[in-house]
C-alpha cells in the first residue's frame, strides 16, 4: 500500500493541484524520472480516466473520421448556428486555421469568391495580427482576374477580382502579385505562348512554388464560379457535363473521382496544372452547402486538398459515403 499511497499522492499533486513534474520531485525529494515513471504507472493501473467535455459546436470524433478516411492533416467541422450566417462561420474558421499555421516569409496562394473575400475580412478583426511575425510573406492569386461585365454588382467584382490577394498582402504588411493574363484563352497554342512570357512564366513558377495555398471548391450550376464571370457558356458546360463533370476547381473541371475531364477546355485554361498544384505543402479546401457534397467528395477522393474547412451536413455525407 506504501507504493500505491506514493502513487496516489504525485498523482493529486500533479493533476489537481496543477503542480508540475520538476516541482512535486523538489517538494518530495526525488529525481523528475522518478516522478514520471510513477506518473506513467498510475495510468497502466488505470488510477488516471481522462474526459474532455467538448462544447457542442465542436466535433473531434467526426473531424478525426473525416481525416482518417481522406488523408488530410486537418478537418475543421463548422457547426451550424440558429441565429449565424454559415458563410461568415466557415470564413472566421477559415482564416482562424491560416493565422494559426501562418510563419515569416511564407508565400500564400489565394483563388477568388464569396467565401474567400470572407476570409480577408475575417483575419482584419483578428488581434493575432499584432502579434504575428509577418516579414517577408508574399500573397499570390491562384489564377487570374476576369474582366467583369459593367452590371455586375459591386460586391461580386470585388470578390471574383485579386484585389482579395492585395488585401491579404496589405493586412500581412507583405508584398503581392498579380497573373496578368486571362483565365481562358481561345485555344491552347495561344496558351502556351502566353505561359512562354517570362515575366507570366515567373508569377507562375512561383505559384507553383507556394507553401500554401486556399482555395473554394464548385459545382456546374449556374452559381459556379466559371458561371457568374462568364468563363464558360452553358453548352459548354453542358458538354462537359456529359463527359461526366460534377465539380469546379481552380476552374478545372473534375468527375466524381476528382480527375479532370478530358475536352478542349482544358487545353485553354491558363491557371495552374492540378499535378503541379497537388505539389504544394498546405492545400486548403474551403467549401460548404449540400449541393457541393459531391465535387466536395471529388476533391477529397483525389487529394487535391489536404486541409478540409466545411459544415457538419457535408462532414457527415463525406463520412458515410
Amino acid at each position: 500500500m506504501r507504493e500505491e499511497r506514493f502513487i496516489v499522492k504525485v498523482v493529486e499533486m500533479h493533476y489537481i493541484q496543477g503542480l508540475s513534474q520538476v516541482e512535486i520531485a523538489k517538494k518530495l525529494g526525488v529525481s523528475r524520472t522518478t516522478i514520471s515513471r510513477t506518473v506513467a504507472q498510475a495510468r497502466q493501473r488505470g488510477y488516471i480516466e481522462f474526459k474532455v467535455n467538448y462544447p457542442d459546436d465542436i466535433e473531434p470524433g467526426e473531424e478525426k473520421l473525416l481525416e482518417e478516411k481522406y488523408g488530410l492533416k486537418e478537418a475543421v467541422i463548422v457547426c451550424e448556428k440558429s441565429d449565424g450566417d454559415m458563410g461568415k462561420e466557415i470564413a472566421s474558421y477559415a482564416a482562424d486555421y491560416i493565422l494559426r499555421v501562418l510563419k515569416k516569409k511564407m508565400s500564400i496562394a489565394f483563388s477568388n469568391g464569396h467565401t474567400l473575400y470572407g476570409i480577408a475580412d475575417c483575419m482584419k478583426e483578428d488581434v493575432r495580427l499584432k502579434f504575428l511575425n509577418t516579414k517577408g510573406i508574399e500573397v499570390l492569386p491562384l489564377f487570374a482576374e476576369y474582366n467583369m461585365p459593367p452590371d455586375t454588382d459591386e460586391k461580386d467584382r470585388i470578390a471574383y477580382s485579386n484585389q482579395n490577394v492585395e488585401m491579404i498582402a496589405e493586412l500581412f504588411h507583405g508584398h503581392s502579385y498579380h497573373f496578368t493574363v486571362p483565365p481562358i484563352v481561345s485555344s491552347e497554342k495561344i496558351r502556351r505562348e502566353l505561359l512562354e512570357e517570362p515575366c507570366i512564366r515567373e508569377t507562375m513558377t512561383k505559384i507553383q512554388n507556394v507553401d500554401m495555398a486556399v482555395t473554394g471548391i464548385g459545382t456546374l450550376d449556374k452559381d459556379s464560379f466559371g458561371a457568374n464571370v462568364g468563363i464558360a457558356d452553358e453548352s459548354e458546360y453542358d458538354r462537359l457535363r456529359a463527359k461526366g463533370g460534377i465539380g469546379e476547381f481552380l476552374l478545372h473541371i473534375i468527375d466524381a473521382d476528382g480527375k479532370v475531364i478530358d475536352d478542349s477546355y482544358e487545353g485553354r485554361l491558363t491557371c495552374i496544372r492540378l499535378e503541379d498544384f497537388k505539389k504544394i505543402p498546405i492545400r486548403i479546401g474551403v467549401a460548404y452547402g449540400m449541393r457541393k457534397k459531391e465535387a466536395i467528395r471529388a476533391v477529397l477522393r483525389e487529394k487535391l486538398v489536404n486541409v478540409l474547412i466545411t459544415d457538419e451536413h457535408v462532414a457527415e455525407y463525406l463520412i458515410e459515403n
